[in-house]
């Protein structure tokens, strides 16, 4: 019986420590991830235009998909062997 009681008791005692280093961490951390939302400052002429200014003519357009075809055949030519 005596020790019983003992067990219930360092048990209790036990659950009393982990509660009290949980609230040591809240404590710790309290106020901590509050961020107060501020609008970033982007100076003048930093954001310019989204597309660039080069258009896809037919002449780019062709350059694109020859160097297509030429790595294409290149990939077919090394996995043949």
């Amino acid at each position: 019986m005596v020790f019983l009681t003992s067990l219930l008791f360092f048990l209790s005692a036990e659950g009393l420590v982990v509660t009290s280093e949980a609230d040591l961490i809240m404590e710790s951390f309290q106020g901590m991830f509050e961020v107060v939302p501020v609008e970033p400052y982007i100076p003048e002429g930093v954001q310019g235009p989204l597309n660039p200014a080069v258009p896809l003519d037919g002449g780019l357009t062709a350059l694109l998909v020859a160097g297509g075809a030429v790595g294409y055949r290149k990939y077919r030519a090394r996995s043949k062997k």
